[in-house]
């Protein structure tokens, strides 16, 4: 059984290094407008005005945030300050506080609200980001967030958190994360996050 596990470890090691992280890499960078292009298809073609989301680019952070702790290759920590630096200039929202949902490929704000399933990604990988590079700011980042969430969205009578807010943190009527969604005020989806993001800071 080791063996097999180790075997499987070194496979899935082999493609993530040789396959995954080259195609964000070599093929996703955006050297025109910042960050990393917001859609490619199945076939590989980017489409270069794409809108760039905060779940994409939050989960780019922390990938690379990881992969360099784990390999300490100077690339996946250049793409981890990559990534940091578009967050934090971009989707950080300088007035309100938390990440805007969706940018416009030149990095405006393009759907302004505050998805609580955002937030808390944009916590996971912040405080991962720290873990890999020491950098205080992350830190602070990722803890205003966490304050943001318990102030706004925390249900104090019943627990749980909601779901959505507006820019300037008024809960909305469209609470979903899609069009596929159903419009609930509380989903595991969302909680399950904010778990994973609230174990990562601590």
């Amino acid at each position: 059984m080791n063996i097999k596990l180790n075997t499987l470890k070194e496979e899935l090691t082999l493609h993530l290094r040789e396959k995954i992280l080259p195609f964000w890499i070599n093929r996703m960078v955006d050297n025109e407008q910042g960050g990393f292009y917001g859609w490619a298809d199945n076939n590989g073609k980017i489409t270069k005005d794409a809108g760039k989301g905060a779940v994409m680019n939050t989960r780019i952070l922390w990938t690379f945030s990881s992969a360099y702790s784990m390999f300490k290759d100077k690339k996946y920590l250049d793409m981890a300050k990559r990534s940091y630096n578009f967050i934090v200039d971009h989707f950080v929202d300088k007035e309100n506080g938390g990440i805007y949902w969706m940018l416009d490929h030149k990095g405006n704000p393009m759907e302004s609200k505050k998805q609580i399933y955002a937030e808390a990604f944009a916590i996971y990988s912040l405080s991962e980001y720290y873990k890999a590079t020491g950098n205080k700011k992350a830190l602070e980042s990722a803890q205003d967030i966490f304050k943001l969430i318990e102030k706004h969205s925390f249900d104090p009578d019943r627990n749980g958190y909601f779901e959505a807010y507006s820019r300037d943190w008024k809960i909305l009527d469209d609470l979903r994360l899609s069009d596929k969604d159903i419009n609930e005020k509380k989903t595991t989806n969302t909680h399950l996050h904010i778990l994973e993001a609230y174990s990562n800071l601590l």
